[in-house]
This record gives structure tokens, C-alpha cells and sequence, in this order.
């Protein structure tokens, strides 16, 4: 019997250390093989800045990233973006003043111009321009980029007024004279002065140029900024594009946009031999997240000086200040608590909740619980076999020594 309990008691012993050794082997083999790492584009900040201002280095970094991940990074190919949040008036720009072949973009303060002259009651809907009436002039150059009527327009202009489209763009732009240079007369645009004519637009709205952003909101769409999902569904937007590609020359796509996040932006994105359109809705896609990021953040940062505000109004010093007049931060966003519900209402995303130590310690608990469950229960069986063979042994000895 002794010699019995000591083959299974080696037998166990051997067992168990067989399976420590192989769980040992596997941890370690788990631990050679390399995890796959992330896009720069995915663990790179969000670019917002707690204050709700953009972090333009993280911008960049992210455009840069964003184009050598899908391979157009390489020497011919280029990208030009502009961005202005209307809140702040914050700008930003990659590539600003690279002139690039506009192809038809002068259509759009062309088709300006005529939507303002339509307001101050010199033409109608009715007027005709080379052969076609107005209204059937801007909508199929807004919404379908119509090569005929584009050059029924530009006709009319030329006729009847003795002007040219390239005289336009200036119009509608606040930039100095010497910002022209030859490129712009032989039809290219620069990212900054695209920006400058649609941030016109944006301002004018529908009151002082009729009829365009109607149709711009109709333009493409499935297509340019609105082939990400969200500029499509979750907000209007107005864009127009600029297209050319498959000839002899540079490959080139452009287009110019109002996304009406709850904090609308205007953003214009150029591109040269890059003729990816998904492309084109990712860069709308991230500004466009950036812009409710950027909302989000200073509608807390302006709720919190509020709160403040009133803090300070309720005590005697602060009620009699109030009282003398004073005014504290912005009158103009100064809205109360009342605006920032209805804020809170509109569409925006809230910020995440902040953890506490009553949120961080669940997660904790329920993995300990999984380390629990994955505990191998055959090894435990084992353990406890041995533990039982030892303690079997241990009597034996003892009677052992007493029938000595």
C-alpha cells in the first residue's frame, strides 16, 4: 500500500507540474507575439483643446497621418483644406496659399453675383441669361456643375455687363490686391481665398444671395463632404465642387462647404491627383466632428462662467454691481441658462461622464470576477487530489509508528 501511495503521489506531483509548466509556456508565447498597432490617426488627440480652441499642430499631425495611411503622400500629390468655425471666428489651414487649377470653381461667386443682383430687384427668376432663364441657370450650375449653363452665365456677364467671372472672386474676398498673382487670372484658386469667398456666402445667407444655398444644400448627395455618414445625415450641408480628371493634366477635385453642425463651419477642401472621393468625405468627416467637439467644450466652458456669474450676483457686493450696470464676458453670448438648455437640446453631444471612484471600481471588481471564472478548474482538482494523497500518506506514517 505504502509503495502504491507514492506512484500516484509522484504521479500528481507530475502531473501538476506538467500543467503549470504549459500554462507558464503559453503566458510567455502570448507575450512574444506583437499586437497590432493602431493608426496614427486613431490614437492621436482629438485636436480640441479643453477651451474648445483647435490644437493646430494636432490638426496637421492628423492630415499628414491621414494621407500617408491611404497612400497619397507621395511627391505629385497634394492637399489643400481651409476650416473657419463661425462661433469664435478660429481659422485654420493646411496648404493656404498653394495656387491650384480652379477648372469651373469661379461658378460659385458668379452664381453669387447674379443671386445678388436678383435681390436688389435688377433681374428675376424669370430674366434670361444667354438663351435659358435665371432660376434654371443657378439651380443646374449649383446643383449639377451644368457646363452649359455655366457658360450661359458667364455670356450674359460678359454681354451685358462687359465684366469677367475672374473678376468676381475678388469681390466677394477680403484680401489684398497683391494676393493675386498671374495664376489667379489663368483660372487657379488658393485653399484661403475659396475660404474667403464662402465665408461671404455663409454670412450673406439666403437674404442677400437668394436661391444659392438652396440649391448648394442639394448638391451631390451622396457624394464630396456628404460620403461620410454623419455630414450626411446628422447635419445639412451646402457644397459645391470643382472637377477634372482623366486628361493629360493634373487630376484635380475640389469643393466648398457649409456643414451646419450646431455650430456651423465652412470648410474647403483641394485636391491635386488625389482622386479618391472617400478621401474628401474623411477630411469632412474629422472637421466636422472637430466643430461639435469644439461646441460641446465651450458651450461648458461659457455654462460654468455663468454659473459663476451667478454666484458672484448673489451676494451683496455682487447684486449691488449688478445693480450700477456692470456687464460680465460676452454680452452677445450672454444668454442665461435658458439658451444653454436649449443648446444642450439641439443635437450637441454631451461631454463624457467624468469617472469617480464609484464608476472606476466596478469595472475593477468585474475583472477580478473574469479572473475567477477563467481559473483552470482541472488544475484545481488536481491540486486538491495531491493535497489529499499527502495527508493519506502523513496517516499511514503515523500508524506506521505506532504499530512499530
Amino acid at each position: 500500500m505504502k509503495r502504491f501511495l507514492s506512484l500516484v503521489l509522484t504521479f500528481v506531483v507530475m502531473l501538476v507540474l506538467m500543467q503549470i509548466g504549459g500554462y507558464a509556456a503559453c503566458a510567455e508565447q502570448a507575450a512574444a507575439v506583437p499586437t497590432e498597432e493602431l493608426p496614427l490617426t486613431q490614437t492621436l488627440p482629438s485636436g480640441v483643446r479643453e477651451d474648445g480652441t483647435l490644437d493646430g499642430d494636432i490638426v496637421k499631425q492628423w492630415v499628414d497621418a491621414y494621407l500617408a495611411e491611404n497612400h497619397w503622400d507621395s511627391p505629385g500629390c497634394q492637399m489643400a483644406i481651409g476650416y473657419w468655425y463661425s462661433g469664435d471666428d478660429e481659422s485654420w489651414y493646411y496648404n493656404a496659399d498653394e495656387w491650384i487649377g480652379g477648372v469651373n470653381w469661379y461658378k460659385l461667386p458668379l452664381c453669387m453675383y447674379y443671386a445678388e443682383r436678383l435681390n436688389r430687384g435688377e433681374i428675376t427668376m424669370e430674366t434670361v441669361v444667354t438663351g435659358i432663364t435665371l432660376e434654371y441657370a443657378l439651380t443646374t450650375t449649383l446643383e449639377n456643375s451644368s457646363g452649359p449653363s455655366i457658360y450661359s452665365l458667364v455670356t450674359d456677364l460678359a454681354e451685358k455687363e462687359s465684366k469677367s467671372y475672374t473678376d468676381l472672386g475678388k469681390q466677394y474676398a477680403d484680401l489684398p490686391e497683391d494676393y493675386y498673382t498671374s495664376e489667379y487670372y489663368n483660372n487657379a484658386y488658393t485653399a484661403r481665398l475659396m475660404m474667403e469667398i464662402t465665408k461671404t456666402l455663409f454670412r450673406g445667407g439666403e437674404e442677400r444671395f437668394p436661391h444659392v444655398l438652396e440649391s448648394m444644400k442639394k448638391s451631390q448627395p451622396e457624394d464630396l463632404f456628404k460620403r461620410d455618414w454623419n455630414v450626411r445625415t446628422a447635419w445639412e450641408c451646402a457644397q459645391t465642387h470643382s472637377a477634372d480628371w482623366g486628361g493629360e493634366g493634373d487630376d484635380l477635385i475640389h469643393c466648398t462647404g457649409i456643414i451646419y453642425t450646431p455650430t456651423p463651419v465652412v470648410l474647403t477642401v483641394m485636391t491635386r491627383n488625389i482622386w479618391d472621393l472617400d478621401i474628401i468625405g474623411g477630411v469632412a468627416g474629422h472637421f466636422a466632428n472637430l466643430a461639435v467637439e469644439m461646441h460641446n467644450k465651450q458651450q461648458v466652458r461659457q455654462s460654468v462662467a455663468a454659473d459663476a456669474d451667478d454666484t458672484v450676483n448673489t451676494t451683496p457686493a455682487g447684486n449691488a454691481t449688478a445693480e450700477a450696470g456692470a456687464v460680465y464676458g460676452n454680452p452677445e453670448r450672454e444668454n442665461t441658462s435658458e439658451g444653454y438648455e436649449t443648446a444642450a437640446t439641439d443635437g450637441m453631444q454631451l461631454p463624457a461622464e467624468t469617472p469617480t471612484p464609484e464608476n472606476v471600481s466596478a469595472p475593477a471588481e468585474a475583472g477580478q470576477a473574469d479572473a475567477r471564472r477563467n481559473t483552470p478548474v482541472h488544475l484545481i482538482v488536481l491540486l486538491l487530489v495531491l493535497l489529499l494523497l499527502i495527508a493519506a500518506e502523513a496517516v499511514f506514517a503515523v500508524r506506521r509508528r505506532r504499530t512499530k
